[in-house]
């Protein structure tokens, strides 16, 4: 397995935990943490690196790393760096809460998780991913494209929202809104 497929596999495996768990935790913390670093090309806490490659659990290495990452997933104020979320909803149907994050490009990523601070990370953990996967190949193809040709419209996919026959999306479901 090469190098990118394994760090490709983490970043994978953190996505779902983030998507499936039912509250934050230090273990959900951690795996940002590092997904970050993976993203980024960073290693700030090599120690945790060197733990993950040993084959170590979430759950050994959040016990070890306890108090020494960003409560990413227990608290609204811990932020990840990069993050901009644009649009924050919960759904009552779905029992899920939905956020928007917009990156520096204008691309947008929606994430559904069941806290609103859980969609939150994930959405901005999913645009930060990209970026930085994107980073390497936008410099090469900015050199190569005519500077004055127009970047043809985003068609981001929002949220899902299709009218029903007879009824709009507002009235299936109660939503609330955060700006």
């Amino acid at each position: 397995m090469s190098e990118h497929e394994r760090k490709g596999g983490i970043i994978r495996r953190v996505v779902t935990a983030l998507e499936t768990a039912p509250h934050g935790s230090q273990e959900l913390d951690c795996m940002i943490s590092y997904a970050l670093e993976l993203a980024r090309g960073e290693f700030d806490q090599l120690m945790m690196e060197l733990l993950v490659n040993e084959g170590f659990s979430w759950n050994v290495i959040s016990e070890i790393w306890e108090g020494k990452v960003a409560p990413y997933t227990q608290s609204l104020d811990s932020g990840i760096e990069g993050e901009n979320i644009a649009f924050v909803m919960k759904s009552e149907r779905r029992e899920q809460w939905a956020a928007v994050h917009k990156s520096s490009d204008g691309e947008e990523y929606v994430a559904w998780a069941r806290t609103e601070i859980l969609s939150r990370r994930l959405a901005a953990l999913k645009g930060i991913v990209a970026e930085a996967g994107n980073g390497s190949r936008t410099a090469a193809a900015s050199e190569d494209s005519d500077e004055d040709a127009e970047d043809a419209p985003a068609d981001p996919e929002h949220l899902g929202m299709v009218p029903g026959v007879g009824g709009s999306a507002r009235d299936a479901e109660n939503w609330t809104v955060l700006f």
